[in-house]
């Protein structure tokens, strides 16, 4: 029997086994059974390390009861993990299953042939690029997952995620530059000499970077990769769970929470977005939600457990990075909606501040929104125009004020891909969104 089919066949038994073990005070029900190849490593002076090919089976069931949340599952092919009593289905699971030769695409040989393309773009890009690092993620999973109503889905997911960093050196002086390009596909979806091209230019760029400013000031956050500010800061606590545990958004629904400029929405079908899937993993059909709209909050994210405790319908948001662990209301496509104004407009209109062209890794408080990002290929802005680069510098603020002091956005659009960690789980997400103007936010300058 073809793996696929093999798949199949226990997402039905699954199905069978949770109409048959429902609790007697169940709220929702829902099963995935799933397969997965994955392949990473690090390509660096044109060699290939870290390599790492994994492949694994999972098979869970989860009941929302009214007073609790079980989840249960196990390594392999186990439809029995929905018997609540058996203990068998934990200690002592079934053995994974033959799931055949690793997709091609994933292979490291053939992923060699792509990153090498990469590398050499950005090496032909100036003579002070000094090193090309890229760190890969390459991954197939073929899942059924079993709703609450007891209809089995299929799907597959693909993903290629590339974290690339170039170091260019000049004249005693340092500057790295960063990108993280990222598709729901295989590598030939992204533009290898493209991407090679725009890391090496932020890194050859920086080399004749300025000391950062220090206080508060206006920042333009580029498109697409950007709107990880608003992803971190402003939509953790849209989480439903983070809601039940009384975030700043709790009891606010209606209520204007942002300028009138924001229309804010997660939306799993963007094509092509690392975020995107056509079924979470409790089987809720993926469907755009509206968070923010002109301002005023209209939606949470939530899973099945989180929406029965709200009292509302899931909002197909539940995530898990196997099957082996629970899902949790996760973002997948963060997307603000563009506007009307250019970004030469917004550029013109600031007087003084700073462009953050790539907003990276930082420090978030969930429930509030507090955060302190890097910004680490920034420019300033000084009378109206994009003038020098500026060393890596930080941005903090928290995230309530960021959507009440957004004064600006723009009319163009960008799709950009990050990781979001939650509860020892990470997934990728998308981050969909024009460049937009913050009108305050302190910055960190540099130190010496």
């Amino acid at each position: 029997m073809h793996p696929r089919d093999s798949l199949r066949a226990v997402g039905h038994d699954l199905a069978a086994e949770l109409r048959a073990n429902r609790p007697k005070d169940q709220l929702s029900a829902s099963g995935e059974v799933q397969t997965w190849h994955r392949t990473s490593g690090r390509l660096a002076e044109g060699r290939v390390s870290d390599i790492s090919v994994q492949w694994g089976q999972a098979t869970a069931a989860r009941y929302v009861t009214r007073d609790t949340f079980l989840h249960r599952s196990a390594s392999g092919f186990a439809p029995t993990v929905a018997r609540l009593g058996a203990k068998t289905a934990t200690t002592a699971p079934a053995g994974l299953q033959d799931t055949g030769r690793p997709p091609a695409w994933t292979e490291p040989g053939t992923a060699l042939t792509a990153l090498r393309e990469l590398e050499q773009a950005a090496r032909d890009f100036d003579p002070a690029v000094a090193q090309v690092v890229v760190d890969f993620e390459l991954a197939e999973q073929d899942l059924c997952v079993v709703d609450h109503e007891g209809r089995v889905h299929d799907e597959t997911r693909l993903l290629s995620y590339l974290t690339v960093r170039v170091i260019a050196r000049k004249g005693g002086r340092v500057s790295t530059g960063f990108y993280t390009p990222g598709v729901s596909g295989p590598l030939s979806g992204i533009d290898m000499h493209a991407a090679g091209a725009e890391v090496a230019r932020r890194a050859v760029t920086g080399l004749a970077a300025r000391p950062a400013p220090v206080g508060r000031l206006p920042v333009v956050v580029a498109g697409g990769r950007g709107m990880v500010l608003l992803h971190e800061a402003c939509c953790h606590p849209l989480e439903g769970d983070e809601v039940l545990r009384g975030s700043v958004y709790a009891g606010r629904m209606g209520e204007t929470i942002a300028s009138p400029l924001v229309t804010l929405r997660d939306d799993p079908t963007v094509p092509g977005a690392v975020g995107s899937y056509a079924y979470d993993d409790e089987g809720v059909r993926a469907t755009p939600t509206t968070l923010i709209e002109n301002g005023v909050l209209t939606g949470w994210l939530t899973d099945q457990e989180s929406a029965a405790r709200l009292s509302i319908a899931s909002s197909g948001n539940g995530r898990c990075t196997t099957a082996l662990q629970p899902p949790q209301p996760r973002m997948t496509n963060t997307c603000l909606a563009a506007g009307t104004s250019t970004v030469d407009e917004i550029i013109a209109s600031t007087e003084y501040g700073i462009y953050a062209e790539h907003v990276g890794g930082g420090e978030v408080i969930e429930s509030t929104g507090e955060f302190t990002f890097r910004v680490t290929n920034g420019h300033l802005i000084e009378n109206g125009r994009v003038t020098d680069p500026i060393e890596e510098t930080t941005i903090t603020g928290t995230g309530t004020q960021v959507l009440r002091d957004i004064d600006a956005i723009a009319d163009d659009t960008a799709v950009g891909a990050a990781k979001c960690g939650k509860f020892g789980q990470w997934v990728t997400v998308g981050v969909v969104g024009p460049t937009l103007r913050v009108g305050s936010l302190l910055v960190g300058g540099t130190r010496r």
